[in-house]
């Protein structure tokens, strides 16, 4: 095979792009079984030279799809600030799960974010912020550039969020105080500074930044992980796809904003 890249795969025989480091496929295994088809036919070998194996990237994308319905799920109740009754009744619903609670947001939540962040910054590591890399199979340059840049803003945002908020690291985040405790913590960081001020608003300010960070990361993760996944296979599906996730930015978006505004100190 020719050491030069594939036009539509990017791929090179040296550096697979998805985590893999493109050498020769193990010898067959029993799990070889599940590269065949009843029909006679195999299955078209992995264009990353991955040997079979599940790549790197499919696990970025399967718990990206987890922490993605959980960042829609948060945006929503979040929206429900701006009606601080009914979001103080959300947050009491999800506390009533009680010993419950932790369970879900380990498995549901830190786990997946913690391999999400770990083999994420790994392909960072490798790939860096260098422009047109040739080591992805999936959208445009600018689009996976821009998927690079926001995860290194998503790292910095979701540790200052949650060992702020967060009961478990002494957060501010009170849920018998729901709106109060949330309005104080997005908009008087410093407790003893007035929410106007240069100091408080800069931090205000960020959260308006993680949430650009969050909803481009979502739905461009969103569309280019379905690719991975083989979810979406035809140029029709792709491009279906694509316009559900020009759709869902915007909303998810608002909800977002609306939250910011809502949670406002007047």
């Amino acid at each position: 095979m020719s050491d030069r890249v594939s036009a539509k795969s990017g791929c090179r025989k040296t550096s697979c792009g998805c985590g893999g480091h493109g050498q020769a496929a193990a010898p067959p295994d029993p799990r070889a079984i599940l590269a065949l088809k009843f029909d006679g036919a195999q299955v078209e070998e992995h264009k990353c030279q991955c040997g079979g194996k599940i790549c790197p990237r499919h696990y970025l994308a399967i718990t990206g799809f987890m922490l993605g319905g959980f960042l829609v799920l948060h945006l929503a109740i979040n929206a429900l600030s701006l009606w601080p009754d009914t979001f103080q009744a959300a947050v009491t619903r999800n506390h009533a799960l009680g010993p419950l609670l932790p369970v879900l947001e380990i498995g549901l939540i830190f786990l997946p974010l913690t391999v999400h962040v770990a083999l994420g910054l790994r392909t960072l590591g490798r790939e860096q912020l260098k422009y047109g890399v040739e080591k992805h199979h999936h959208g445009s340059d600018l689009r996976q550039w821009l998927q690079r840049v926001t995860a290194l803003m998503l790292v910095a945002f979701i540790l200052f969020h949650v060992v702020t908020l967060h009961r478990w690291f002494g957060g501010r985040f009170d849920p018998h105080h729901a709106f109060s405790s949330a309005s104080q913590a997005v908009w008087q960081f410093w407790q003893d500074v007035p929410a106007g001020r240069l100091g408080n608003l800069w931090f205000a300010q960020f959260y308006l930044l993680g949430l650009l960070a969050a909803v481009y990361h979502l739905t461009n993760g969103a569309a280019t992980g379905a690719e991975v996944l083989g979810a979406v296979r035809t140029p029709e599906a792709k491009q279906r796809l694509g316009h559900a996730c020009l759709i869902a930015a915007p909303a998810l978006l608002l909800a977002g904003m609306v939250a910011w505004r809502a949670l406002a100190v007047k």
